[in-house]
């Protein structure tokens, strides 16, 4: 399963969720979710506010009934992702 967290950062810096997508084509054609990725990145913000869910979280995810727990686990998966993109820039 191919899960992506799409998100907004404001120009004050908060961060929105603003979904959670699974990326998985019809048929498993694309399990690694990188054609709807690529489809993501050529929005205006080039994908700056999307990122691919690593598999260990998803299994993270997918193992807990904990509201605040899941919570967390999407709040590290942005911040990681913020700050590789940050240092990319």
């Amino acid at each position: 399963m191919a899960l992506a967290i799409e998100y907004d950062v404001g120009p004050d810096g908060v961060i929105e969720l603003v979904g959670l997508i699974n990326a998985v084509e019809e048929n498993d054609a694309d399990p690694h979710g990188e054609a709807w990725l690529a489809w993501r990145c050529a929005h205006d913000d080039g994908g700056l506010g999307c990122v691919i869910v690593p598999p260990a979280d998803v299994s993270r995810m997918e193992a807990t009934e904990d509201a605040d727990e899941l919570r967390a686990i999407v709040e590290q998966v942005i911040l990681a992702d913020r700050r590789a993109k940050e240092v990319r820039s």
